[in-house]
């Protein structure tokens, strides 16, 4: 549905795309016979505003529900579609698909505007305050916060932790780690996920764990202010700079807040540097009963990819036990 312009920010701080434009052209795709109804819909835009991310292209694919029948001598739910005209915040994943769509007025779009530089996950409270979404992790603070590198930074009111970003040379990339073996019934994407094509289906299984890669696609060195590593080992602080968003809120990884002395990850030009990640170690997630898809947005600064898998109770369960007493989620 078309949210309204309180929520702006809320659904902004969680995309890794997003962007103000004006909806030039609609048009109207399927709508299922299901209670509500799912419109589809074609929609065309121009004057577009990246605020994260960018994408080619003013076309994109959107769907919704439309209005209930209601209960009996009740109005019918009034459902907003989105019009010709209007100026909306569009967020996305990496896709040409909208996922949100938030109509905004003036006011709104120079408050966006000017709030878009800062990571994802983070706000701004009603007094200016930047507030992280590490507040809500299972270590809230970390002795590196207080580090004298940080004095000029902006932190977090709630945590201290400094507002750290990704430059745009850096590119933030995940794939699925494939698993050793299947079971049809109790797996049946492997561990994970599956794609299909047509009636063909391609398998790639994997255990919950996904392979990060960060890549400078620059032709000089660049400093990368969110990716930490330990001051004297120079070991990278994966843990300590990466954290997960779902739909049920944000989730870290257990090897965080240990680190005492930090810096910037520089990468040569054209330099990859990767890790693997056991998903199945987050904490602070509900996870599913019976079967269910999972979407992981992996969050470095201001940059974010997602990655997804099938999570099936019977199977997942004991392996995610194992994964809870892990003091690291990183899969040697």
């Amino acid at each position: 549905m078309v949210f309204s312009k309180e929520q702006a920010f809320t659904h902004l701080v969680q995309a890794p795309i997003a962007f103000i434009g004006t909806i030039t052209e609609i048009i109207p795709g399927i709508s299922t016979r299901s209670l509500p109804p799912i419109n589809h819909y074609r929609l065309k835009l121009e004057n577009l505003r990246f605020l994260r991310g960018s994408l080619a292209g003013i076309e994109f694919s959107y769907q919704q529900h439309g209005a209930s029948l209601g209960q009996p001598n009740l109005p019918l739910e009034v459902v907003k579609e989105p019009a010709v005209g209007v100026t909306y915040l569009a967020c996305l994943n990496n896709d040409q698909h909208i996922n949100v769509l938030v109509e905004l007025d003036n006011n709104t779009i120079e408050q966006l505007l000017q709030s878009t530089k800062i990571p994802l996950g983070w706000t701004k409270n009603s007094n200016g305050k930047y507030e992280s979404p590490w507040q809500h992790s299972h270590t809230k603070k970390a002795k590196w916060y207080g580090h004298q590198r940080f004095a000029d930074s902006n932190k977090c009111a709630k945590t201290g932790r400094p507002l750290l970003m990704t430059p745009d040379d850096i590119t933030l990339s995940c794939q699925p780690v494939p698993a050793t073996h299947t079971n049809e019934y109790k797996n049946p994407d492997g561990d994970g996920i599956r794609f299909s094509r047509t009636f063909i289906y391609f398998d790639f299984y994997i255990l919950g764990i996904f392979k990060l890669t960060v890549t400078n696609n620059s032709n000089h060195p660049v400093e990368i202010p969110a990716l930490l590593r330990d001051s004297h080992s120079k070991r990278i602080l994966w843990e300590e700079s990466v954290f997960v968003i779902t739909d049920a809120g944000n989730h870290f990884f257990p090897g965080h807040g240990q680190a005492r002395d930090v810096e910037p990850v520089e990468l040569e030009p054209e330099q990859s540097v990767s890790v693997q990640l056991d998903t199945l170690a987050l904490h602070g997630l509900a996870w599913p009963q019976g079967g269910w898809r999972l979407h992981l947005q992996f969050c470095l600064g201001d940059k974010g990819v997602e990655g997804n898998y099938y999570y099936f109770t019977n199977h997942h369960e004991p392996l995610r036990k194992k994964s809870a007493k892990k003091k690291t989620a990183i899969v040697d």
